[in-house]
């Protein structure tokens, strides 16, 4: 093999390997920012949740396939960006802001959240809080009333990022007896 042939041939592997490398890497990373957001958890083929994205991941989201952004944390809890709904739009992606107050989660704030992803269809949908606690749990109860999910498995999502608050259980629990479904997280 000649030298120039050689180069090619090496040249080739490279686009090859980092084809294969880019397919395999989660979309987010390839977004602006290479690092995901804190607590990324890919939930269904169009719901991921994380915790608060950087500015230029929102700038990134349009890139990795987001449609919809669902920020479920007050816009002045600590670490908010707070040009978000800016940032998201000026991509061409929906942004929604449901303030969910930490201590006391209420059923409506739920239902708003049910009606988006409802509305939703088949986008690609990101929810997001301040380290996935919110988002986890609500795109939970989300799964299990309305998508008929299995509850043990869905709930693996939660308890990936974290053991809920009992206020939290509670709320979920309220949820769950809304809708005629058993759970017991203990």
């Amino acid at each position: 093999m000649t030298p120039r042939l050689k180069l090619i041939f090496v040249f080739c592997i490279g686009i090859a390997l980092g084809m294969v490398l880019y397919a395999y890497t989660p979309h987010i990373i390839r977004s602006a920012d290479i690092h995901p957001p804190p607590n990324l958890v890919t939930v269904t083929k169009r719901i991921d949740t994380s915790g608060q994205p950087t500015a230029e991941q929102l700038k990134g989201l349009k890139v990795a396939g987001y449609d919809l952004v669902i920020n479920l944390a007050p816009p002045h809890t600590l670490g908010s960006i707070e040009n978000e709904g800016s940032l998201v739009a000026a991509s061409g992606i929906t942004y929604v802001n449901i303030p969910v107050d930490w201590k006391y989660p209420k059923m409506s704030d739920f239902d708003l959240f049910t009606d988006i992803l409802d509305q939703a269809g088949e986008r690609h949908v990101l929810v997001h809080c301040q380290v996935n606690q919110r988002a986890s749990l609500f795109t939970f109860l989300y799964r299990v009333a309305h998508e008929n999910a299995d509850v043990d498995q869905a709930y693996e999502n939660v308890t990936s990022i974290w053991s809920p608050d009992p206020h939290w259980l509670e709320f979920a629990n309220a949820v769950m007896s809304r809708h005629q479904i058993d759970f017991d997280p203990l």
